[in-house]
Formats: structure tokens, sequence, C-alpha cells
């Protein structure tokens, strides 16, 4: 096989990729602990270095495309504890810390078991008489639309009265992206710009936000009151933005989580 004019065997080639993959890391584990004192020495704010999506990716616009102005049957809000994999990479992230303000919150309110809770919507589009198609709305590192629903043994739905076709996705979506502006509608952000508070800010336009609906999905004061040090949130804002930069250079999704 040739690489910029270079023959090189084919069995050589796994180790190539696999050292380009070594570097690759090195390079951003260098670049996130570099960023970070470079950011402390100029007394830069954490919350001051997002990388500022105001799109949708690709995946998201050809479903919006294709699905967006079709009339709503039934929207379920759907929430579930957060998967073992995304408990594992918070506690990566925070040495930790993450399961210690777990239990600490835990004690402090008397619960026996608590678990932080991923929020999404399930969308039914009356396609026709007879044929409904599901969407699933979610945000991770941004705003995620998906054809490809899953309800697993820990999933709790609630369904979200409207109207019959009085609304489409376009817009409900558009609705809230105005009124809410770009910045806090496209990105996302682990205390106040979170999966919970997008789909408040939905359920806002829908006008059920109601109690029922706020007592199912909003764990709001648990949020604001895990401590997480700076440096563990500088590491998730990096990965965040260089995962939101990659998948705006390639057009499609590369992160999903839950």
């Amino acid at each position: 096989m040739k690489i910029c004019g270079i023959e090189i065997p084919f069995k050589y080639l796994k180790w190539i990729i696999f050292g380009l993959i070594i570097v690759a890391i090195l390079s951003l584990v260098i670049w996130i602990v570099c960023g970070y004192y470079i950011f402390k020495w100029f007394k830069i704010s954490i919350n001051n270095y997002n990388f500022y999506l105001n799109e949708y990716n690709n995946d998201c616009s050809v479903l919006l495309n294709k699905y967006g102005n079709i009339p709503i049957k039934r929207i379920y809000l759907v929430r579930h504890p957060i998967t073992r994999f995304m408990e594992n990479f918070l506690n990566i992230i925070t040495l930790n810390k993450f399961n210690q303000e777990l239990d600490r919150y835990k004690k402090k309110n008397n619960f026996k078991s608590f678990f932080p809770f991923h929020t999404m919507l399930y969308i039914e589009l009356q396609i026709s008489k007879q044929e409904s198609k599901f969407l699933v709305i979610d945000k991770n590192n941004c705003i995620r639309i998906s054809p490809t629903l899953k309800i697993l043994n820990s999933c709790e739905l609630r369904n979200i009265k409207v109207k019959k076709n009085k609304y489409t996705l376009n817009k409900i979506l558009e609705k809230t992206r105005k009124r809410i502006g770009n910045n806090k509608y496209f990105n996302w952000e682990i205390y106040k710009n979170n999966c919970q508070i997008f789909i408040k800010e939905i359920l806002i336009t829908v006008k059920k936000f109601t109690k029922g609906n706020k007592k199912f999905m909003f764990q709001n004061e648990f949020i604001e009151e895990i401590k997480i040090s700076d440096f563990s949130l500088h590491i998730l804002r990096s990965l965040t933005n260089t995962i939101n930069l990659l998948e705006n250079i390639i057009g499609a999704t590369i992160w999903i989580p839950v």
C-alpha cells in the first residue's frame, strides 16, 4: 500500500494506525493540561471558552428536512438513569469526585437510592392513517435528533398530552430556539444547559412544563449541589469542544453516550 508515494507493507499498517491514535491521545492530553494553566495564567473564566455551535449537525438537518413538517401525534417525556458508561466517564474525569458527591447528596437528603437521570422526548409523527414515525430528541454534547428509539428496562415514559396535529417538530424547535437564543439552544453545559434544561424549554414552548412533568424530569437541586473542580470542568469542556468541532468537520454524530 502506498501512502504519500511511499510503499508500506500492509502488515505494518495497523501499527502505524495504532501509533497515530496514541499520538493523537497524548496530544489531546497535553493540550488540555497546558490549556488549563494558560487559562489560569490569563485569569480566563472556565465559562468563557466554549466552541459555540449555532446550527444543527448534518444528521439532525437531514431528519428535520425529511420529517420536520409532519404533524405530531404524541409526545412522550422519557427519563432513565445515566448509563454505566457515562457514570464511569464522569468518575474518570473527576477522579471519582462524581461518586463522592452522589453519596454525599444521598446522605444529606436521606435517600436510600438516587440516580441522576438523562431526559429526552420521544416524538410520534403521523405519517399516514396507518403509519407513525418515532424520533428521539435530546441533548448530550449538542442537540440530538435520532430515528433510533431504545426503550431500556430502566426507561420511564410520561405521555405529554398535546392536541393532535397542532404542532410540527420544526415549529416547536424553531420557536424554542428563537425564545432562548442560539447559544443556549444548540450548546451543552453540565450545570446550566444540560439535557433537562433543554427538555424543560421545549415543554415550555408547548405549554406543558407542569408541576407533574417538572417533578418527573427535573433534578436541578442535585445539579446545583454537586461540586466539581475547575480542572475537571475544564477537561469536560475541552472534550465537548473537541467532539463538537470534529462533528462539525465530518458532518456526522460520533458521540452517543446514552
